[in-house]
């Protein structure tokens, strides 16, 4: 049954019908902004943020802006690669496809949904669902898309190099902390300084996404800067999977930051870390037997203690 909004026709109304093809530029041309907000109130991102959708001799980008400015940005640009055509969801409308590509290689792809009329909005792939994104926000290195309903989850777009973010320092073990086997090797203990204000208000939420983050791009510059493994790539956790692998697949890392040991004495730090390193055993072993090419395991824990935040890194052969 066909169907009109209400100021374009009413029931008992004949009406004259000229179907013209809905090309990808005129699409484009009648997407209206389409604003959004922090819906979780997450401390580490703007309070809201308002995009739109440019097609020009550049390519197809993402205009956005975000407010309060994040690390000094208020406006931003991002490149992304639409698909040819343009597809229909039922009950959802005309929707363009575009993919956004991470400084990895890989390939995030979004959906700008509009039928002319209703509100447009964007979907994040995640599995075969699109669900909605909220927010887009932009720090200099993250393109972040908080995303889905009623949890809100944060998707993480590296378009710069994290290491940039973080000074590191080789340095003494602090504390015993116990090998878990005797087929375990501690390759090292970092002093890890944050060189933004963004990534310590990040440490300072009680959110446990930006907390793995901030210790996944630690290890990640360890891996590539200290202990010269190159062409790793780090996930994120909202694609599932191990925290950093290499290109060929031969290396995994799971990393952890923790946060509650700050204060805690040295007995307590003591057992808390050794629980942790058991944790990341576990989760290890089994990428190790889950990815067939995986010959080496990396275990990368971030704690802060007193002083303030030190990294420790361990090594296990399949």
């Amino acid at each position: 049954m066909a169907t009109t909004p209400s100021d374009i026709g009413q029931p008992g109304q004949t009406l004259i019908i000229s179907p013209e093809l809905l090309t990808r530029a005129e699409f484009l041309s009648k997407v209206p902004k389409i604003m959004m907000k922090n819906e979780a109130s997450f401390a580490w991102l703007p309070a809201r943020s308002r995009i739109s959708f440019v097609s020009d001799s550049a390519g197809f980008r993402i205009e956005a802006e975000q407010s309060p400015a994040v690390e000094g940005i208020s406006g931003f640009g991002v490149l992304v690669e639409p698909a040819k055509a343009l597809g229909f969801a039922p009950g959802k409308g005309c929707f363009l496809e575009a993919a956004i590509q991470d400084i990895f290689g890989r390939a995030r792809k979004i959906r700008v949904y509009h039928d002319g009329h209703s509100t447009a909005w964007v979907g994040l792939r995640q599995g075969k669902r699109y669900p909605r994104v909220s927010l887009v926000s932009w720090d200099g290195v993250r393109l972040r898309l908080a995303y889905g309903s009623p949890e809100i989850r944060i998707a993480s777009i590296y378009l710069s190099n994290p290491a940039s973010l973080y000074s590191i320092e080789r340095t003494e073990l602090p504390v015993r902390l116990p090998l878990i086997t005797s087929s375990w090797t501690l390759t090292g203990t970092y002093r890890v300084q944050l060189k933004r204000e963004h990534e310590r208000e990040m440490l300072r939420t009680r959110y446990r996404y930006p907390h793995g983050r901030v210790g996944s791009e630690i290890a990640y510059s360890i891996a590539s800067r200290e202990l010269g493994l190159h062409d790793v790539i780090l996930n994120d956790p909202s694609e599932g999977g191990a925290d950093m692998m290499s290109r060929d697949g031969r290396i995994v890392f799971e990393n952890r930051l923790v946060t509650i040991t700050r204060s805690m004495s040295e007995e307590l730090q003591e057992r808390q870390l050794a629980f942790q390193l058991g944790r990341l055993r576990t989760r290890l072993q089994s990428d190790l037997a889950f990815y067939r090419s995986a010959r080496v395991g990396y275990i990368f824990l971030s704690y802060l203690d007193s002083i303030g935040l030190r990294t420790t890194a361990f090594e296990m052969k399949k």
